[in-house]
């Protein structure tokens, strides 16, 4: 990306001061998968722009899906960041009805002005304000999340629920109609593009990445940043399964094979378990364009999801319902998760990563979590040296749980 490294160094070092200084709200997200940021005022220049009746690309409900857009200025204009929204899955139909109930299941509510504030809203590296984010002046988009698979489900005929009604399993044609949109609206002259997401929004940037990235044209840099998307194939602390037949049943459920990676397809298809290819454990070894992900080591979504340890073990200091065996799990599925990395280290600096210890789940909009350090860097400081090919480390690692005195715990 035509970046002046030093200078965007120095604006990271200073902007990492001021939003120390500010303060993140947080409440329950709809559908109660996770926390979030409070959402922001309309006025931050996102607008709403909702895809035409009569194509495919609809909500779980059937309302036509749609993004928010904003225009960059001056000469970023050319260069765009994408936000794939994040919210957790529906994992049965009739949590997908209820789903579409929803925010995270229909357009029917959505406001025509502001960028939602799922995963931040227009905050952190979605701002607007160049004293607060770097990247201020790119042109900007935020996928609404209305599918409840990580934009890869592709079903065509309605699905009924018995007794509640009909829903539709649409995602891949979203995403698709997605990329049209955007470059109707200037990215099929993009020169640069950082394809991004939070939690289920991160994992659909690694299910989707090598398509997204045939999709560019050729000009284009394209790079990809998932945030809080790597979730594991895990029991819970006790041994007991946990959540991965929940992704095994989206994956059959929404028919994604068709619309994750090819080459991990290909792989796993003589094996029988394609359904693997709708995590990024399995994704990563086979994803091609270049990837810098932000991931807690100890992600606070997965210690209560996953690993379904006690609440007393998702804040610091710990607390007394966090008994020695979920403490020893966790330290274990830390070292699980490094080792299901290993395709991630195996190509830097073609890929960059900063990873924390601090029950976080996302960072790259949230604030309050730019201020904290892994080996002396920022997760920004981080980002904007790799995509410059700049002298600090492409990859950091946090040390173990309650050793790094800058994290900000929990979401």
């Amino acid at each position: 990306i035509r970046l002046e490294f030093s200078d965007m160094v120095h604006t990271a070092i200073a902007l990492c001061a001021t939003l120390m200084a500010m303060a993140c709200t947080v409440h329950a997200c709809a559908g109660g998968m996770r926390e979030c940021a409070a959402p922001v005022d309309n006025g931050d220049g996102f607008m709403l722009h909702l895809f035409d009746a009569g194509t495919s690309a609809v909500c779980l409900d059937g309302s036509p899906a749609g993004l928010y857009f904003r225009p960059g200025r001056g000469d970023d204009a050319n260069k765009f960041i994408v936000e794939n929204e994040g919210g957790g899955w529906c994992v049965s139909p009739e949590d997908c009805w209820n789903r579409a109930q929803t925010d995270i299941g229909s357009s029917k509510s959505w406001p025509q002005e502001g960028c939602p504030g799922m995963d931040g809203g227009s905050n952190g590296m979605l701002s607007s304000d160049c004293t607060v984010n770097p990247f201020c002046n790119y042109s900007m988009a935020h996928l609404n999340y209305c599918d409840g698979a990580s934009f890869s489900g592709s079903v065509t005929a309605p699905v009924v629920v018995p007794g509640k009604g009909t829903i539709y399993y649409r995602g891949r044609a979203i995403l698709d109609e997605s990329i049209t949109l955007l470059k109707a609206l200037g990215m099929a002259n993009a020169t640069h593009v950082i394809w991004k997401g939070c939690s289920a929004g991160g994992l659909s940037v690694y299910l989707h990445a090598d398509y997204v990235a045939s999709q560019m044209p050729t000009r284009t840099r394209f790079v990809t940043m998932p945030d809080g998307g790597f979730f594991m194939d895990s029991p819970a602390w006790n041994g007991a399964p946990s959540y991965t037949p929940s992704y095994q049943w989206v994956a059959a459920a929404q028919n994604v094979t068709n619309n994750v990676n090819d080459a991990c397809v290909k792989y796993y298809t003589p094996l029988n378990e394609t359904w693997k290819c709708f995590m990024a454990q399995y994704t990563l070894p086979f994803i091609t364009s270049p990837l810098f992900m932000t991931q807690d080591l100890d992600d606070i979504w997965q210690m209560l999801n996953i690993a379904r340890v006690s609440s007393d073990c998702t804040h610091w200091p710990l607390g007394p319902g966090c008994t020695p065996d979920m403490i020893a799990f966790m330290h274990r599925y830390r070292y699980q998760m490094l080792a299901a990395l290993e395709p991630l280290f195996a190509e830097a600096p073609r890929n960059g990563g900063f990873l924390t210890t601090c029950l976080n789940h996302c960072h790259q909009n949230t604030p309050r979590n730019w201020a904290q350090n892994v080996e002396g860097q920022t997760m920004i400081q981080s980002f904007v040296s790799w995509l410059a090919a700049g002298p600090l480390q492409p990859i950091v690692i946090d040390g173990q749980l309650g050793q790094n005195p800058t994290c900000a715990y929990g979401y």
